[in-house]
């Protein structure tokens, strides 16, 4: 009985954290809708490509928290899930764990801030309109501040992370994005350009953590102020993972993070604003699908420091059918009407092509499928991806630049795709089924078939939708699509990707919220 209220509980925090994802990536996908076609409105081109730059650079100031972050949350997880331990004895390793953490994390803000000014200042020097190169410095000190006060945040939200609060974690960004959002329109109406988008986007960051704080600490009084002692050994102990993490971490960055500098450096920045529009759809469809995975991670790693490897395996396998059912049922709508979407969206002329679309479409599967896998090994402390990850960085970026001069933004693309082909994509799915001892034969007859079905499916249904909805205009098209293939796919993806006694839980709770409502 005990364990069945466990498990309940541990499934009721997972479909919290899934719930608040939802709601964060709703505000979130909201808020960079109307966020894009006022930048497009208010800002030139060129500046407007800059904009986007500074944020490709701040995905780069984000990496220098050295994968101490994820370490530190995947550490949490593990020191709740020892069973030797008596609850006094873990809440006096936790507070310790945040306090090394933080004392770290101040050493790297300050060194964020230094090398953000110097490299990103004589990068932007470089690509930036003469004109505009007094506004984008103050615009690029402010954001580079900013960026590393976002790194003070670290332990903070790693904490919530690991114990299990990610619900909290995402609503606080959901409400800062909301409150920038208004404050931004606020800003551009009054004419302050690409410095007000700094300030905004730094206090935004700054606001975020502050009110993360003062929550932690009220939840969790034992990690207040001197509770926790910082101590060298634990430093040492998470060095080495946090290291691997971050080497990972940097060639995710090489992959993933450099399209918009290949673009500026080999095109041009008027370019970047058309190929960020596909992105950032795509982008959208990555969250919703590893909302899943980043949910449930922390309790892989209890279930794994606990050693119960079933619940693990368990949890993991459901992680890839439900994270690759969202996301094939949500790219086959983008692939069939992702122009008519960004024409509605930003007007006619900023849609990259249908290739680029579908090669990021492609591209974001594979890169999904080998991210929930790879979570799972990563949740058991055993960070076997960083040489991978460094070599795929690489390739991006010599590819891309290749096919690019070659291809344009089309190029771009398939440089990422390939890159990740030749690596990830095959090599953090063999290392995950070699490490639990999960049948390839199996994994791909249960797995793998019933996902390329559902893909096809989706794709039909949309393609037909299409054929017969061309007669009307561009919004009225996609609302009768829209609401066809979404529970037609839906449907699709619940008998060929779910197990009969997933549907019969979901039945009881569907029931059980009727009955409370």
């Amino acid at each position: 009985m005990a364990e069945m209220r466990q498990e309940l509980s541990v499934t009721n925090r997972i479909l919290r954290g899934i719930s608040s994802g939802f709601v964060l990536t709703a505000v979130s996908t909201l808020v960079a809708v109307i966020q894009f076609r006022l930048i497009l409105e208010y800002l030139h081109s060129d500046v407007a490509g800059i904009w986007f730059l500074f944020i490709t650079i701040g995905a780069y100031i984000a990496f220098l928290d050295m994968g101490i972050s994820p370490t530190i949350g995947r550490e949490i997880s593990f020191v709740f899930g020892f069973k030797q331990l008596d609850e006094q004895h873990k809440q006096a390793e936790v507070a310790s764990l945040i306090a090394t953490c933080a004392r770290l994390f101040d050493l790297l803000s300050a060194m964020a801030f230094m090398l953000a000014l110097m490299v990103g200042g004589w990068f932007f020097w470089c690509v930036t309109p003469v004109g505009s190169q007094s506004n984008i410095e103050i615009a690029w000190c402010i954001f580079a501040l900013g960026g590393s006060l976002n790194l003070l945040g670290g332990p903070t939200f790693a904490a919530l992370y690991g114990l299990g609060d990610i619900a909290t974690e995402r609503l606080i960004r959901s409400l800062t994005l909301l409150v920038g959002l208004a404050i931004m329109v606020f800003f551009l109406y009054l004419g302050f350009g690409i410095v007000g988008l700094a300030i905004i986007w730094s206090v935004q960051g700054l606001a975020a953590m502050l009110i993360a704080r003062r929550i932690l600490h009220a939840r969790y009084p034992y990690l207040h102020g001197s509770k926790g002692v910082i101590s060298m050994s634990m430093a040492r102990k998470i060095a080495l993972p946090s290291l691997k993490w971050a080497a990972m971490g940097f060639g995710a960055i090489l992959i993933l993070q450099t399209d918009n500098v290949v673009i500026a450096a080999v095109i041009g920045t008027p370019a970047i604003p058309s190929y960020v529009a596909a992105a950032k759809i795509v982008t959208v469809l990555m969250t919703l699908s590893l909302m899943i995975v980043s949910s449930s991670s922390p309790f892989l790693s209890k279930s794994y420091a606990a050693a119960d490897m079933d619940t693990f395996k368990i949890l993991l396998l459901r992680n890839v059918r439900y994270g690759m059912g969202l996301l094939v049922i949500l790219s086959a709508f983008i692939a069939t009407f992702g122009d008519k979407i960004i024409n509605l969206w930003l007007g006619q002329g900023h849609f990259a092509g249908f290739p680029v679309l579908w090669t990021l479409l492609i591209m974001t599967l594979l890169e999904v499928h080998h991210v929930t896998l790879a979570t799972g090994t990563m949740a058991t402390g055993k960070i076997a991806f960083a040489w991978a990850a460094l070599i795929a960085g690489g390739l991006n970026i010599i590819i891309s630049v290749v096919l690019a001069q070659r291809l344009g933004l089309w190029g771009v693309a398939l440089g990422t795709m390939i890159a990740q082909m030749l690596t990830n994509n095959w090599y953090a799915p063999y290392v995950t089924l070699t490490l639990f001892n999960i049948s390839f034969w199996r994994y791909f007859s249960t797995i793998v078939v019933p996902i390329l079905v559902l893909i096809a499916v989706s794709i039909v249904i949309n393609v037909v939708l299409r054929y017969f909805t061309a007669r009307y205009g561009d919004m009225v098209s996609l609302l009768i699509s829209w609401c066809c293939t979404i529970p037609s796919t839906a449907l699709a993806s619940l008998v060929l990707l779910t197990t009969s006694s997933e549907r019969q839980t979901m039945l009881r709770m569907i029931h059980n919220m009727r009955k409370t409502v």
